[in-house]
C-alpha cells in the first residue's frame, strides 16, 4: 500500500529531532562566541582604562604635565583632488621644559612596541597632524615612556648613504649599450 509505516515514520521523526538539534547547536555556539567575544573587549576595554589612569602617573612621575585627555584633532587630505577632512584622538597632551608632546598609551602584547606595523602608523599621523615638539609612547605593560620622533620637523632622523658614482662603471656600461646598439 502507499501509506507511511511505522518504521518510515520513525525514522522521519529522527532526521526532525537531529535536524532540530544540529539547529540548537549551531545557535549555542553562535551565541557562545558572541559572549566570549564580548568578553574579550570587555577586558580588554578595562586593561585600556587602567593602563591610561596609570600612564598618568607614569608621566608625572618622569616629569611631564598632562595637559588633557583624548584630543582630538582633525587634518585633511585629497583623493583626486577632492579634500576629505577627517578626526584622530590621541589619548594626552602633556608638556615638559617648555615643550608639548602627544601621547599614546599602549598595554597589549604588541601594540607597545614602536615597530608594531600598527602603532607606528598612528605615531606617524599623529606627528603629521598635531605637529607638537615631540611623541612619547607610553608602554604600560614594561612601565615606561619611549620617545619617538619620525624627522618630519626637517632634522634627520638619520642619513641616507648613497653611493659614489664610479665612472669607470658608467663608461663601461655605456660601451656595452653602444655595442649592444650596434649588434642589433
Amino acid at each position: 500500500s502507499g501509506g507511511f509505516t511505522s518504521e518510515g515514520l520513525t525514522m522521519t521523526v529522527y532526521i526532525l529531532f537531529g535536524m532540530a538539534f544540529l539547529a540548537l547547536g549551531g545557535w549555542i555556539s553562535v551565541r557562545l562566541r558572541h559572549w566570549f567575544a564580548t568578553r574579550t573587549m570587555q577586558r580588554r576595554f578595562a586593561i585600556g582604562a587602567k593602563a591610561e589612569v596609570d600612564a598618568v602617573e607614569l608621566l608625572e612621575r618622569n616629569g611631564y604635565t598632562v595637559r588633557d585627555g583624548q584630543v582630538r584633532a582633525s587634518n585633511v587630505f585629497l583623493v583626486d583632488g577632492e579634500p576629505v577632512s577627517y578626526y584622530v584622538r590621541a589619548d594626552y597632551l602633556a608638556d615638559k621644559d617648555g615643550q608639548v608632546f602627544v601621547v599614546e598609551v599602549k598595554s597589549g602584547d604588541t601594540a607597545p612596541n614602536p615597530k608594531h606595523s600598527a602603532t607606528r602608523r598612528q605615531l606617524l599621523e599623529y606627528q603629521h597632524v598635531y605637529q607638537t615638539d615631540g611623541l612619547i609612547l607610553a608602554d604600560m605593560r614594561e612601565g615606561v615612556l619611549l620617545k619617538v620622533d619620525f624627522g618630519l620637523d626637517g632634522g634627520a632622523v638619520w642619513e641616507r648613504q648613497v653611493p659614489a658614482v664610479s665612472w669607470k662603471a658608467l663608461a663601461l656600461a655605456g660601451g656595452a649599450g653602444l655595442l649592444l646598439g650596434l649588434l642589433l
